[in-house]
């Protein structure tokens, strides 16, 4: 299944459904740190082994809690963001560093030029360990202090294999530029020196906030801050 249950607080009377969505070729757990310190329910997103980036998403949505909160970053963002426009039973939707389109079209000009997405897709073929190396690096650039962010992030990054290799392939299969409104509220948060995806000067799917001094694991680098946004959207949300 999809979805695997991580863990609760038992002290909330009237319990908060989240589940968490991570970036690619990471595991959920890498959300964990934050995740704790939010009262609820939780669930981890774990990637499955399909080939397309839509029939992952038909999957996960069979697999969903009603009235949960989606929260997903980067690649998981799009998942959770494509799940969320294919149900009403979600109650709101909250995106970390997850672009519209993650790739450079006439309808999206701050994606990734295509150019340099084929260049990673081929270099993650030919050697892995170093690709993976160097994203990890990517992941932290624009902070003043990347080693701690990288070595969390390593802690939690997936192992090469195929299906991870198929999973990059999904950075170029979603396209939400001209989606309709997903059916629940919607805050989506980028980081200003994100060195993955860049951050828009517009987002057609709800709410949208640039964090000031974040790289593109803000929720590594700046956990309490992030925890409050995440805290701050859910109040003002209808019972």
């Amino acid at each position: 299944m999809p979805l695997e249950y991580a863990f609760s607080h038992d002290e909330t009377p009237s319990q908060q459904v989240w589940v968490w969505f991570p970036g690619w070729g990471f595991e959920a757990e890498v959300f964990a740190p934050l995740a704790h310190t939010l009262p609820g329910k939780h669930y981890w997103y774990r990637w499955s082994d399909h080939e397309a980036f839509d029939d992952a998403v038909e999957a996960v949505v069979q697999d969903i809690p009603a009235n949960a909160i989606l929260v997903g970053w980067s690649l998981g963002g799009a998942i959770a963001e494509a799940a969320a426009h294919k149900t009403r039973s979600i109650q709101a939707l909250i995106t970390l560093a997850t672009a519209p389109k993650f790739c450079r079209s006439k309808q999206w000009p701050y994606g990734m030029p295509a150019k340099r997405f084929e260049g990673f897709v081929s270099n993650y073929a030919s050697n892995p360990k170093r690709t993976m190396m160097r994203f990890l690096a990517l992941n932290a650039q624009g902070t003043e202090s990347p080693k701690s962010i990288i070595r969390l992030l390593d802690h939690h990054q997936l192992d090469h294999s195929d299906a991870v290799a198929r999973h990059l392939n999904w950075l170029d299969q979603y396209d939400f530029t001209r989606s309709p409104k997903a059916p629940c509220q919607c805050l989506h948060l980028f980081a200003e020196h994100d060195a993955l995806v860049a951050p828009p000067h517009s987002h057609g799917q709800g709410r949208y906030e640039i964090i000031p001094g974040t790289c593109h694991a803000l929720f590594i680098q700046q956990p309490e801050f992030i925890r409050s946004q995440l805290i701050s959207f859910c109040e003002d949300q209808p019972a």
